[in-house]
Order: structure tokens, then C-alpha cells, then sequence
């Protein structure tokens, strides 16, 4: 549809006519830019493209869109125009002969104090009023419920803002506003600019908290008054709250001190003092995040997070910056460099009561040679998992008292053996039972079994297995030996399947089926309990789900006992034993 078309009854003219009745009638009672609107619009409607906007009306008349629209919902309360669309904007000019609205004739003899006070107001600044200016002011006057005093009382309020670069658009934007909140008589204005006032003077102090050049210069906006009222009106802070903030802040922007008051709202920090010490205190924890970011090689953009989840918890358990920094370093030496793996040592060391910093590099010097032993201990017995588990183990040895040489010579021994580590442990318990804690212990007991003397049945000195071993101790390690043989032929079977189920499961349609069939087992044991009749239309349904997965199966090449671990032995499913507990054949073999 065109932005402006004649109606049907409108004449088609070759040329843009104006009927006299137009000019006679309603042309002398109107509003000049009104009249301007309406004879470009009436010049569109024969010359116009059907592309034309309001926007494209707008630059072409150099005004606001908004003041456009308004005035064709002028003459369309005259029946001069019809506006038939507001989304796109499209007006329908009417015939003026056949017009039966009646122009709004304003009294203007009324307002002749109003006029008066006004233009003396304006002429502090060096404005005059025209005529058509003073149509302005009277018809806002006539369209409003506002009393004329109040809104001299507006536009003194708004020339004391912007001085000679006041216009009426100014004027009447904060009039609008006002009448929003229910302000039009003299005295509502009055509170509400008071407000404003007391506003404006807390919100340069922010400004001045906030820093800036010229922040004595500067006038809020509507959008500050609006974040400042939130602050007051809905988040209860008195005006030394919000200045306390913006000073913790420094060179920070009103967005910000607004998300950190929201911030501080939810902790339920209100008071001054207690916000001062609050955002003090997060400061120097939001450093040390970014410090123990860098000494753990973590990247922190954003360390609110960090700082609520580790950083706070940890100095509340009594750690102090230094002694987390050690711990950060020594994550990060022994790969664990995350927050989430630091906190598992600082929980750890909380927990043997090492806070302070020299516990704390004692605790840390005693495992750091705990994870040297345990890399020598891996070079005889290959790669073994680096967890608590395990270091706990080399902890206990020590404990135990055994020192480096007698727990690597254990190590020697447990070379070929399936566990490592269980091994080692058995073999160093005899030892602690036989009270041997030194490779000449070792030797005089070798000698003693030689000569035919009482002595521990362990492996001989010297890493090689010999004559003097434990009958239990070999039994053990055979019974691991299996178990390990078993399991990863159990793995071989599991892996091969979990890959032909993957490659399955990557056609869409087929993944749907399993979801299907595992809800279809629900259904129909349901069905069976409490409804047979429905088990065949289920049952047949079933079928229907399994002969469209084998058909993608086919499509696939992939055979349904693929998707299945095949086990060497079927009997025991490579487990070694029978449903029954007995051993197996190939168990016995």
C-alpha cells in the first residue's frame, strides 16, 4: 500500500489541488507545520513512489517522525485523512466537501497571563516566542490535564538546565514525563522537581566519586535519574551508600556502579562503613585471583567467579596471599593447573591443620619428594597413576620408616609383577614385621635363609627373583596376572563393539529406535500387568521398530551381533568363573 493514496471518491486530477473549503475552514485554525504536513502529503499521493515512508517524509520536511504522525492524527480528527496502518504508516486522504470534523478552536484569550510569564521566563536567556510557538504551548495546554502554572513551573525548571539552547521539545518531553508519574498540578510538579533536584546534586557527588573532567559541569540524564531512583527507591540505599561505592570504584561508569550495587544488594550490604570494607576486601581478593591465575597458568577475564567460589573460601580457612601462592606454583609444577585441582590440595592441607605459610611449605617440600619417589619408583615399574591413592602409599611407607633405597629396592622386585604397588606394599609390610629397614638388614637375612636359618620368606636381595620367595606372595601375584589377562580380553570384546555402536548410532533414525525400543519394554510390561488387550498392537509395533533398525544396520554393513561384545570364551563371558562360581575350563587352562 502507498504511504498516501486519494480514496475512490477522491478526484483524479493531474495536478495537487486544494479545495477552497480546506483553506477557508481549517487551513487559518491550524497549526502551521500541520497545514505543511498535509499539503506534502496531499503532493504524494498523485507524485510519491509507492516506497515512500514516513521515515522518507521525515528528512524530506527535515522533522520527527513522531511530530508527523501526530499531525495527521490531527486531521484525521477533522475527517481529512484516515490513517489505515500505523505499522507500515500509510494515510488515505478523504474529500474536505464531504468532511464532518470540526476544527478544535482554542481560546486563546485564556492564557494571556499564561503567554506573558512565559515569554518573560524565556527572555532571561535571550528566546522570543512566535505565534506559532505560542499555538504550541495552548494546544499542549488543551491536550493535557496539566494546570498552566505547573507547567511554567516546567519550563522554568528546564530553561535553568539548558539556558538558551531551551526549546519547546525540551519543555514539553519533560512535562510528558512528569505527567507520567501523575505529576500536573503546581504543587505534584513541584515535589517531583524537588526530587529531581536532590537527585541532581547527589548524582554530580557521584560523578565526582566516579572521577571524570568537568563532572561539576555535567547534567545527568534521564537514564541516570532513572538508574539513581532504582538505587534509592528499589534497592534502599541512602545517598552516603551509593557515593561510598562509586569511590571503591574509582574510574568506573554508572553501569558499573549499578551492577555493583545490585552485587552488594544481594549480600545485603547497605550501610557506608560495612560497603567500604565489603569492596575492599573483594579488591584485594579479585588481585589475588588474578596472581594465583598467572602462577597456576590460568587465564582469568572475569574474576567474580574465582573470587566467590576459591579465593574467598580459602582465606577464610586461614590461608594468608603467600601461602596460596606457593601452593598455585607447586599446582602448576606437578600438572595440576586449575583452580578445581588447587582447591583439592587446599582442602587437603586445611584438613592437617597447615595454614599458615611455613606448614605450609613443609607440607608441600614433603610431597614434592613423595612425587620424585614416585617418578623413580615408575622407572622399574612402568607407568602408574599419579593419584592420591598411590602417593598415599608412598606417604605411608615413609611412615612406616622406610627410606628411599628400601622402597625402590621393593620397587626392583615388583618390576614384573601385574600390581606394582600392592606388591611393593606386601613386600615392605614383612619387612617392617621382620624389622628390616636397611639393605644390611636385607643381607644378613639373605644370609641367614642360606645357611639354613630362620628368616623371611620374601624375594632375595639383589631385584631378581631367587629360591627364597613366598609361596603366598607368588600366588597372589599369579591370581593378578589372570584377573589382568581377563580383563583385557573383556576390554578387546567391549571396545570392538562400542565402536560398530557408535558408527550406528551416528544415523539419526537409528539412535531414535533405541530410545523407542527401550520405552516400547516399559510400555509392554505395563501392558502386560494392566491392559492385554493392547500387547499386540504393541507387540506387532515392536517388530515394526526392530525389522527398520536392521534394515539401517544392513545400509550400514554392520551385523547385529557386532553391537555386542563377542567374547573368546562364550562359557564365561571371559570371566574366568561360570554363572555357578565354578572355574572355568579355560580358567584351568
Amino acid at each position: 500500500m502507498a504511504f498516501c493514496s486519494f480514496s475512490k471518491d477522491y478526484d483524479d486530477n493531474s495536478y495537487v489541488a486544494v479545495e477552497n473549503k480546506f483553506i477557508t475552514k481549517y487551513l487559518p485554525e491550524a497549526d502551521g507545520f500541520a497545514v505543511k504536513v498535509y499539503l506534502y502529503g496531499l503532493y504524494l499521493c498523485k507524485n510519491a513512489a509507492s516506497d515512500f515512508s514516513l521515515a522518507s517524509m521525515a528528512e524530506v520536511l527535515k522533522a520527527d517522525e513522531k511530530d508527523i504522525a501526530d499531525a495527521f492524527a490531527l486531521w484525521e480528527d477533522y475527517d481529512l485523512v484516515a490513517i489505515v496502518s500505523k505499522q507500515p504508516f500509510c494515510v488515505q486522504y478523504l474529500p474536505v466537501r464531504s468532511a464532518s470534523g470540526r476544527p478544535k478552536r482554542v481560546r486563546y484569550e485564556q492564557y494571556a497571563d499564561f503567554n506573558k510569564e512565559l515569554q518573560r521566563k524565556l527572555g532571561r536567556v535571550g528566546k522570543f516566542l512566535s505565534a506559532a510557538d505560542y499555538k504550541k504551548y495552548m494546544r499542549f495546554l488543551e491536550e493535557n490535564a496539566m494546570q498552566p502554572q505547573a507547567l511554567l513551573l516546567i519550563a522554568e525548571y528546564c530553561i535553568s538546565k539548558k539556558g538558551e539552547a531551551i526549546s519547546a521539545a525540551y519543555i514539553f518531553n519533560k512535562a510528558k514525563k512528569l505527567m507520567g508519574v501523575g505529576a500536573v498540578t503546581y504543587e505534584q510538579v513541584e515535589r517531583e522537581l524537588s526530587s529531581f533536584s536532590a537527585s541532581e546534586g547527589h548524582l554530580l557527588d557521584v560523578f565526582a566519586a566516579l572521577g571524570g573532567s568537568n563532572t561539576t559541569e555535567r547534567v545527568p540524564s534521564e537514564a541516570e535519574f532513572s538508574l539513581y531512583r532504582k538505587w534509592t527507591e528499589t534497592l534502599k540505599f541512602d545517598a552516603d551508600g551509593i557515593v561510598a561505592t562509586a569511590k571503591c570504584l574509582k574510574r568506573g561508569t554508572m553501569n558499573a556502579l549499578d551492577m555493583t550495587l545490585e552485587d552488594l544488594y544481594e549480600h545485603g550490604v547497605k550501610d557506608a562503613a560495612a560497603i567500604t570494607k565489603f569492596l575492599t576486601e573483594r579488591e584485594v581478593m579479585t588481585n589475588l585471583a588474578f596472581r594465583l591465575g598467572r602462577k597456576l597458568g590460568v587465564k582469568v577475564s572475569n574474576p567474580v567467579p574465582f573470587v566467590e567460589e576459591y579465593v574467598e573460601k580459602w582465606l577464610g580457612r586461614g590461608f594468608d596471599d603467600s601461602a596460596l601462592l606457593d601452593i598455585a606454583l607447586f599446582c602448576m609444577k606437578n600438572g595440576r593447573g586449575s583452580f578445581e585441582d588447587m582447591d583439592g590440595v587446599v582442602a587437603r592441607l586445611a584438613e592437617s591443620g597447615a595454614t599458615e605459610k611455613e606448614s605450609v611449605k613443609a607440607f608441600l617440600k614433603e610431597t614434592n619428594e613423595d612425587l620424585k619417589l614416585f617418578a623413580r619408583i615408575q622407572e622399574f615399574c612402568g607407568t602408574l597413576r599419579k593419584n592420591a591413592t598411590n602417593l598415599a602409599l608412598v606417604k605411608a611407607w615413609r611412615e612406616w620408616g622406610f627410606g628411599e633405597e628400601m622402597i625402590l629396592e621393593a620397587a626392583k622386585r615388583s618390576a614384573a609383577s601385574a600390581s606394582p604397588l600392592p606388591y611393593m606394599n606386601k613386600i615392605l609390610g614383612e619387612w617392617k614385621e621382620a624389622g628390616i629397614f636397611s639393605e644390611k638388614g636385607l643381607t644378613d637375612e639373605a644370609k641367614k635363609v642360606r645357611s639354613g636359618g630362620a628368616g623371611m620368606s620374601s624375594t632375595g636381595f639383589g631385584g631378581a627373583k631367587n629360591a627364597y620367595t613366598n609361596p603366598s606372595v607368588d600366588a597372589a601375584n599369579a591370581k593378578s596376572e589372570r584377573e589382568r589377562y581377563y580383563a583385557l580380553l573383556r576390554e578387546k570384546a567391549q571396545t570392538r563393539a562400542d565402536k560398530y555402536l557408535a558408527l550406528a548410532n551416528a544415523n539419526a533414525r537409528f539412535k531414535e529406535l533405541g530410545i523407542e525400543l527401550s520405552k516400547m519394554e516399559l510400555a509392554l510390561a505395563k501392558a502386560e500387568m494392566f491392559t492385554p488387550d493392547e500387547l499386540p498392537a504393541l507387540s506387532e509395533k515392536k517388530q515394526a521398530y526392530l525389522r527398520e533398525r536392521k534394515s539401517i544396520l544392513e545400509k550400514l554393513n554392520i551385523d547385529e551381533a557386532d553391537l555386542v561384545p563377542r567374547f573368546v570364551c562364550d562359557k564365561c563371558s571371559d570371566t574366568g568363573f561360570l554363572k555357578n562360581g565354578t572355574a572355568c575350563g579355560c580358567y584351568k587352562a
